[in-house]
Order: structure tokens, then sequence, then C-alpha cells
């Protein structure tokens, strides 16, 4: 059984972005439980290794269980595709992700040309 190069991809994609959701939820926790709100740049970096770790895994894992190496042009090939590929799409993904997950989390809202901070009505699910 073949699967085609957008199947891989896609499951490559996906494996990257809920990586990406599982780690900025850890990076939230560990803010909240040190009160520590300045964003860090070690933090931002390991996330972004850990996307690409788990894109290229699946993928390298999908083209060598699935089918050969040679059905995609080669392990060379598919070792590009994996591992240098995918960088501008991280790249994007994870900056975009990131700010908005940051004003999503935030607890406050800036107003314009002033130094108020409005707080956000917190929305609390009662089981």
């Amino acid at each position: 059984m073949l699967l085609s190069n957008g199947v891989i991809n896609t499951i490559s994609v996906s494996a990257a972005l809920i990586s990406m959701i599982l780690v900025l939820l850890l990076q939230w926790n560990i803010e909240k439980e040190t009160k520590e709100r300045k964003l860090s740049l070690f933090f931002h970096c390991i996330n972004a290794l850990v996307m690409l770790m788990f894109y290229s895994t699946s993928q390298l894992a999908l083209y060598g269980s699935v089918s050969t190496y040679s059905d995609h042009g080669g392990f060379a090939r598919v070792l590009l595709e994996a591992l240098v590929f995918p960088i501008p799409f991280i790249a994007i993904t994870y900056v975009l992700a990131a700010v908005t997950y940051r004003n999503f989390v935030r607890p406050y809202v800036k107003v314009k040309g002033s130094n108020l901070v409005v707080l956000k009505r917190r929305r609390r699910w009662r089981i």
C-alpha cells in the first residue's frame, strides 16, 4: 500500500501542530505555577525543535514503513523533505500561534493611548 506525499505530509503536519499545542499548554502551566509572565527564548527554541522532531519522525516513519524510500526519490530526498523543507512552515506557524496564544491567556487588555489596562472577564466552566 503506497501513500501519496500529500497524505504523509498531512499526517506529519498534524503531529507537529499537536505537539505545538501541548508544549504551549505546558509553557502556560509552568508560567502560572512559577508566576513568571516573561516569555523565555529558550522555551520557544525547545518548542520549535519539538515540532520539527515530531514532523520529521512521523514523516520518516511513514515513508519507511508504508513504502520504500526509493519510491519517493531516495533516502537523501526524503531526509531533505523531513528536516529542511518544514522549517519555514514551522517558523511561521509557531510565531503566529505563540502571539495568538499569548493574547488569549493574558489576563488583561491594554487601552491604546493611555497606561490603563482592563482585566478580562474569566469564564469558569462548571461541570
